[in-house]
């Protein structure tokens, strides 16, 4: 366990650093939002550019783990909306968004950093994968059915499609993870100049990002309905973990580190982007982002655990 809490701890730690920061104002919003959009569009895809140019090709593991997660991140989707259409009464536009805020998770600044260091690059490719496609299939399905719910015909699913697919071409962390690989296949390799150009700024991307994500956790509050709260956090890091689990090691029957890589994934606090859906549609807003800072800082301890359970079966 003391191996696990060396790997885990320093994350957080930097992450409650940035908390203390931000609370000073030292950085201001715009201090805090320039952090993020240097890791988002510099920092976080020299890493995955790298990892990716320097992978074998793919193996179908690699691919038939997207399948694995989202399958069980669908199922936990559509119990969450049961949740709170059973528990709380929730019209069907907040059913999509109180589901959202259970199963979206923070992979891209919390989830890289703690699985790369657990488990080295041979896990970038799956998480880059999950990743990928994560915005794409939730903040598409959740835009669907708050438009469906609300009853506005001005948004339909061509062009929800449209708008995913101009967001999937256009984000840096795609682009980067696709060029990367498409480079790797030349077999042209990185000339050591852009080699060690890559690994500064990555370097950088990792403190940075976990800095990033604790000044931003300041921003948000406590506040809303506590009991929805709760069911957010119980489905995000305790049921949605279970499922991804059970999903690639018994029906996808996936190798140890696919399964590890998807479940940590899954047991990451809520994201942003949740909140981000929220604040567009102008509901359960205050639940949302108490979520996210609840999630995020329980999520040390959910994902020590898994650690300590994972880490010995990958040898």
């Amino acid at each position: 366990m003391s191996a696990t809490l060396a790997i885990v701890l320093p994350v957080f730690a930097v992450i409650l650093l940035g908390y203390g920061v931000g609370k000073t104002r030292l950085f201001g919003d715009e201090g805090v939002k320039a952090l993020t959009t240097f890791c988002f569009f510099v920092a976080i895809p020299a890493v995955l550019f790298r990892a990716m140019a320097q992978l074998d090709a793919p193996s179908g593991s690699d691919f038939t783990v997207v399948l694995a997660f989202y399958a069980a991140v669908l199922v936990a989707y559509a119990l969450a909306m049961a949740v709170g259409r059973v528990l709380f009464g929730l019209r069907l536009a907040e059913q999509a968004l109180f589901a959202v805020g259970a199963t979206y998770s923070n992979i891209l600044l919390l989830g890289i950093p703690l699985v790369v260091t657990a488990f080295g690059p041979r896990a970038a490719l799956p998480q880059s994968a999950i990743l990928a496609l994560q915005s794409v299939i939730l903040i598409s399905l959740t835009s669907f059915i708050v438009e469906f719910g609300r009853g506005e015909k001005s948004t339909g699913l061509g062009a929800i499609l449209k708008s995913a697919a101009i967001a999937l071409a256009t984000n840096p962390i795609i682009v980067a993870m696709v060029a990367g690989f498409a480079w790797g296949r030349t077999g042209l390799g990185l000339h050591e100049i852009v080699d060690k150009s890559l690994v500064f700024l990555g370097q950088a991307a990792v403190p940075t990002a976990l800095f990033a994500l604790g000044a931003s956790l300041t921003r948000f509050k406590l506040g809303g309905d506590l009991r929805q709260v709760a069911a957010i956090g119980l489905i995000k890091l305790a049921l949605l973990p279970a499922l991804v689990f059970a999903s690639a090691k018994y029906v996808f029957a996936l190798e140890p580190l696919p399964v590890a890589v998807a479940t940590i994934s899954a047991a990451m606090p809520s994201g942003v982007n949740a909140f981000v859906l929220a604040m567009r549609y102008d509901m359960l807003i205050a639940r949302i982002a108490a979520a996210l800072v609840v999630t995020t800082a329980l999520a040390w301890a959910s994902a020590a655990a898994l650690l300590a359970w994972m880490l010995p079966g990958l040898g």
